[in-house]
């Protein structure tokens, strides 16, 4: 259902922005995020468990305490799964390792309806238009307000950020650090002197460029530190983490 995104105009304005991962298809969960303070959640459906149904659950719950932006990333850049994605009325959507400025087109062409893309019409029966309701206003609005983001995962992608970034239509590009440090066959050694040589090659590629700079962090002085090197959006918690610490800090200090 159209509505306008509040994220995306943050981010035009020149404001930092954060958001959460839901990865644990709890719309408890959900709830108690959005009504954090956090710009956006992530609902995520690369390594989460939910499916398209839990994800209009999880939108729901979000969107009863706060005006906060609801976010997809999905599997892969396929535009059936894109199209259905769309349909359950997130506001924004990312897309995992896009390599090519001809990938990240194939990306905008599926979240745009003809003559501007290839995205199938459901305006008069998917959430996204009130199930016909706002259908007019969701296919006027929906370019406009629609938040498309690309990982850059691969070295291959660093190498293409200038081209990808140029493609009319793509907002934001997201720097994934686990995979990056995989695509150079040095999963998780972010220590590494080629690690953060390729990160800091893509985070200042993607400075120079007209897209917004986006990230993972975690814990406020490493999100603190990302916002001071120019990030503008960094996804800085899960709900799974954010209670994976809390029970851990609570077992950690309690005397038996």
């Amino acid at each position: 259902m159209y509505c306008e995104n509040k994220l995306k105009k943050k981010l035009q304005a020149g404001e930092k922005t954060t958001g959460c991962w839901l990865f644990s298809n709890s719309t408890d969960m959900a709830e108690i995020i959005a009504g954090s303070g956090f710009d956006a959640v992530m609902i995520d459906h690369e390594h989460g468990a939910g499916d398209l149904r839990s994800a209009i659950e999880l939108h729901r719950a979000a969107a009863s305490v706060s005006d906060i932006t609801v976010l997809m990333r999905v599997p892969w850049n396929d535009n059936v799964m894109i199209k259905r994605a769309l349909d359950t009325g997130v506001e924004g959507l990312m897309v995992p390792s896009v390599n090519t400025a001809e990938e990240a087109k194939a990306v905008v062409q599926a979240c745009r309806y003809p003559p501007g893309g290839i995205r199938g019409s459901g305006l008069g029966v998917a959430r996204a238009g009130g199930y016909g309701r706002h259908a007019a206003d969701y296919k006027k609005n929906i370019d406009k307000e629609m938040l498309i983001i690309c990982q850059i995962e691969t070295k291959e992608a660093v190498g293409n950020i200038e081209s990808i970034a140029a493609v009319e239509g793509v907002d934001m590009l997201f720097i994934g650090p686990n995979d990056l440090s995989g695509s150079i066959n040095k999963l998780g050694e972010f220590d590494d002197p080629e690690v953060k040589a390729l990160f800091a090659e893509a985070r200042d590629k993607i400075k120079a460029s007209p897209a917004f700079l986006g990230c993972i962090s975690k814990g406020a002085e490493a999100t603190n530190a990302l916002f001071a090197d120019g990030f503008d959006f960094l996804i800085c918690a899960g709900d799974t983490g954010l209670m994976l610490t809390a029970a851990n800090d609570l077992l950690g200090r309690v005397k038996k």
